[in-house]
């Protein structure tokens, strides 16, 4: 089993750390006694995949279906998941490993499960920090290992197609991120993914507070995603204290096999830190 590295600043990554330690012993108490942890091996990263493309299918998640063949689309309409979870799960697992070079970092929120005496990942999140060195993902690790699983989830017209569009989703963020005049040190949300038998259960709560609060105490900005308008719109994270800051028409291609649809571009601004 394989320890992974985090490139993140190391005061940034000690305070995620205990932020997230003092809402586990919290949470003790509660039924299941839920964690969250940080993704520390090569197994972490399987099992947030997983969980990830099982959440992403069964909930028809468009932006994770959109580039899938039209038969595959009609076989998860169906009830059909497996095939899908193979193939979207292979892509989430790339894209984890890829995000982990430029400061990415992986939670999971597992719970104690009676029935077979262990614990049960519920949940999986992934998240961009200040990195600690500037890095880029490996273009090696990119065609060898990227592009061997996105052709096999989607095939060669259907993988340029949606390269393009997270290509110009990633030029709509940083557009806004420079209107709103954000420093490029901040933090980025990417997948929050709770399985679909364990929602409403705090489950995407647990893996999300704990980056605000650290937002909040480093005084860093929040960018955010939102790209299930289905289930997803601004009031859910306006709780959160995000406001709604722009749009941006998704996958406008005639190889996208749900449609465009809009997704939401959001800011957290951080709460000032009283003085004493």
């Amino acid at each position: 089993m394989r320890h992974i590295q985090l490139n993140i600043e190391a005061a940034i990554l000690q305070s995620l750390a205990e932020l997230i330690e003092q809402q586990n012993a919290v949470s003790k108490a509660e039924p299941g006694a839920p964690r969250v942890h940080i993704a520390a091996t090569s197994d972490d990263l399987v099992h947030a995949a997983s969980v990830m493309a099982q959440a992403f299918v069964r909930n028809g998640d468009k932006a994770w279906i959109a580039w899938l063949r039209t038969a595959d689309v009609q076989r998860i309409r169906a009830g059909d998941f497996v095939d899908a979870e193979k193939k979207i799960g292979r892509v989430i697992h790339y894209l984890l490993q890829a995000a982990l070079r430029t400061g990415g970092v992986v939670v999971l929120e597992t719970a104690h499960d009676e029935l077979h005496g262990d614990r049960t990942v519920r949940g999986a999140a992934l998240r961009t920090l200040p990195s600690a060195v500037p890095s880029t993902p490996g273009l090696l690790h990119e065609l060898t290992v990227g592009g061997y699983a996105a052709l096999r989830a989607y095939g060669l017209r259907r993988t340029l197609a949606a390269q393009s569009a997270s290509v110009a989703l990633q030029r709509a963020t940083h557009a806004m991120r420079v209107r709103e005049g954000v420093p490029e040190r901040c933090i980025y949300g990417g997948m929050v993914c709770v399985h679909p038998t364990h929602e409403q259960k705090r489950v995407a709560s647990r893996m999300s507070r704990p980056f605000q609060r650290l937002a909040d105490l480093h005084q860093l900005s929040y960018l955010l995603q939102s790209s299930n308008p289905d289930r997803n719109d601004s009031r859910v994270f306006k709780g959160f204290g995000f406001r709604h800051t722009g749009e941006f028409l998704y996958g406008a291609s005639k190889l996208n096999s749900v449609g465009p649809y809009t997704v939401k571009l959001m800011i957290r601004s951080p709460v000032p830190t009283p003085v004493e």
